[in-house]
């Protein structure tokens, strides 16, 4: 015997149905940091502007289709055993016409409109800010060619005017991909494998971005921040980060707060001393004998939002914590295959923080969005 149904189970799974599907959908709407749909960018926004009838006709198609399969499950489902099997009809020549030409319509706009779309955003506008974005596993390095300036992981962009990334990689296929303000293009390895993308935003922020290309181990804290301020403090900090940090360093006008327990003058000794390795893989600006290029540039490191790209936020004990051990933070990074606990000591570790810690641009920055 057939075991019999609760009428009222049906309406009830429906009913935690929608429920749970409007609560899905609810969360699309958040203006999260890696949000799609928050453009801040034209690039972004352009992409927006397609994924929105295609959003509506993939709807569209939705209702319809599961429209007439409810229909057909509600119509022609057996009530009782009784019932006989409906009269099964094969072949219609008017709806296979009718469901083979709305289809390819649908289509073929949605083809002119992402061409059209592709095309735009393949655009590369001569007066754009030119930046070299490179690829390392697993962070990112930022040239800014013809001011010669060099930095990691923050890069600085100006509002209002075009900005070109010029990308390519140092080992693997990475990918800078900056939600809301441009889309995925990937960074291939080779000097001669240079992709474009270019953006622009009109709204001050730090935008956040990410590595879109599986690179690794480490490819989920391979992050960085874009930071869109006005023109004049755009050339403000030019300025500045052209100024180098040595050989005439001097702390004066560093938070204090910002410095730890350390002292920044020994800290200059200790990070250009051989023995604890920092000058064999990193750069700072104006000292000779640290010119590193297998790690992040650090000129300026204090101004920065993170540590190892975005493994840590960037203060004094965090920095501290990734000198003694980076392994222990960021596992399979280069630095942890030389720097191991106890290869720096407390004393200089300490030291070194401070000095890194105070150098920093005076620049007021704007909030994240």
């Amino acid at each position: 015997m057939r075991a019999r149904r609760h009428p009222s189970r049906l309406p009830l799974v429906t009913t935690l149905s929608l429920l749970a599907a409007a609560l899905l959908l609810s969360a699309c709407g958040q203006n999260l940091p890696a949000t799609t749909t928050h453009p801040a960018g034209d690039y972004a926004q352009r992409v927006y502007d397609l994924m929105v009838p295609v959003f509506w006709a993939a709807l569209g198609v939705f209702v319809v289709v599961e429209g007439i399969l409810i229909y057909a499950v509600l119509r022609f489902r057996q009530r009782s055993e009784n019932d006989a099997i409906p009269a099964q009809i094969h072949g219609n020549t008017r709806i296979e016409i009718l469901w083979t030409i709305a289809p390819a319509l649908i289509l073929l706009v949605i083809a002119v409109l992402t061409f059209r779309t592709q095309a735009v955003n393949a655009t590369q506008p001569a007066d754009a800010v030119q930046i070299k974005v490179i690829g390392h596993q697993w962070w990112w390095e930022f040239q800014y060619e013809d001011k010669k300036i060099v930095t990691a992981n923050d890069v600085y962009i100006p509002t209002g005017r075009s900005v070109q990334f010029k990308m390519t990689s140092i080992d693997v296929i990475h990918d800078p991909w900056m939600p809301k303000l441009a889309g995925k293009t990937d960074a291939i390895p080779g000097a001669q494998n240079v992709n474009y993308l270019s953006f622009k935003t009109d709204n001050p922020g730090i935008y956040r971005g990410l590595c879109a290309e599986f690179c690794g181990e480490e490819h989920a804290v391979m992050r960085f921040r874009v930071i869109a301020v006005p023109p004049d403090v755009f050339d403000t900090w030019v300025r500045q980060h052209q100024q180098p940090v040595g050989p005439s360093f001097q702390p004066s006008g560093a938070d204090p707060a910002r410095l730890g327990p350390g002292d920044p003058v020994r800290g200059e000794q200790a990070f250009l001393n051989v023995k604890n390795l920092c000058i064999t893989c990193h750069a700072i600006g104006g000292y000779k004998e640290a010119v590193g290029v297998t790690g992040p540039n650090l000129s300026y490191f204090g101004s920065r939002e993170t540590i190892g790209a975005g493994a840590l936020p960037n203060t004094p004990e965090n920095l501290s914590q990734w000198i003694h051990n980076p392994g222990a933070v960021k596992p399979g990074n280069i630095m942890s295959t030389v720097i191991k606990p106890g290869v720096v000591s407390d004393q200089d570790i300490a030291d070194i923080v401070a000095f890194l810690e105070s150098q920093t641009v005076p620049i007021e920055k704007p909030a994240e969005r």
